[in-house]
């Protein structure tokens, strides 16, 4: 029997052994793209960095993109998480909201989870800023499909959710709450790519700027202007109080 036992241990700690080790691979890749960008990162850089053979690396990621795509997830993820973090602070402190009111809370507060990740998670923000933002193929589709796309469209399906709810409750007027999410999330992308251009301008990186898309969105979808920047107010109470983290450090 004992035998048996320790038969079966074994690949448990095999797996948590391979696990480890994947986990400090992206650890390390995470920080040189962050340093160095998608162009400079190599698996014969990262290998360096390791102290690892090249070939070592391709027992734990199929690649370049494979190790990219699992950074991506790491990243989403962990939006994710921050999510849920944001979700129960909101659910203790919108008690006496509407239904409709607390919908239209829930979806600013996931737009503004990710409108702040520049400062309270800058190595991913750094990471996404690149992977979406950069009009160049920087990933295979395939890599694409099996990293990031899966659990952002779960995070906008969440975020489409709030949107029907709103609707539905008569805080927004009927209309597409898959589309609607889609600008939504979208048209935040576009402010963040804007504050890149910060340096050339100070009106590129305006705070307000972020404040009036929301305005302009949600009171062009039906709510009322007073109740939506009461909401925005409240949404960024929420997100300021999210867990930071600073850059990965080598």
């Amino acid at each position: 029997m004992e035998t048996t036992v320790e038969s079966q241990d074994k690949p448990s700690r095999r797996d948590a052994r391979r696990q480890e080790i994947s986990e400090r691979i992206l650890d390390a890749a995470m920080r040189l793209v962050a340093e160095e960008g998608y162009e400079a990162f190599t698996i014969a850089r990262l290998a360096g960095e390791l102290g690892y053979a090249v070939g070592a690396l391709y027992r734990y990621f199929k690649g370049k993109d494979a190790i990219l795509a699992a950074l991506e997830l790491r990243v989403v993820e962990q939006l994710g998480a921050d999510l849920g973090v944001a979700s129960e602070r909101l659910n203790a402190d919108a008690a006496d909201l509407t239904d409709g009111e607390r919908a239209l809370l829930h979806a600013m507060v996931m737009a503004g989870a990710y409108e702040s990740m520049g400062v309270r998670r800058p190595t991913h923000a750094r990471l996404l800023a690149t992977s979406l933002g950069d009009p160049r193929e920087l990933l295979a589709d395939a890599a694409l499909a099996a990293g990031i796309l899966p659990p952002l469209a779960a995070i906008l399906g969440q975020l489409a959710g709030c949107l029907q709810t709103a609707a539905e409750a008569g805080s927004l007027r009927a209309g597409n709450a898959a589309e609607r999410a889609l600008l939504l999330w979208s048209s935040t992308q576009g402010v963040l790519t804007l504050r890149k251009l910060g340096r050339l301008s100070e009106d590129f990186a305006a705070p307000a700027l972020y404040h009036h898309l929301l305005e302009s969105l949600f009171v062009g979808w039906g709510a009322n202007a007073e109740t939506v920047s009461s909401r925005i107010v409240a949404a960024k109470a929420i997100v300021d109080a999210l867990p930071r983290e600073e850059p990965v450090q080598a």
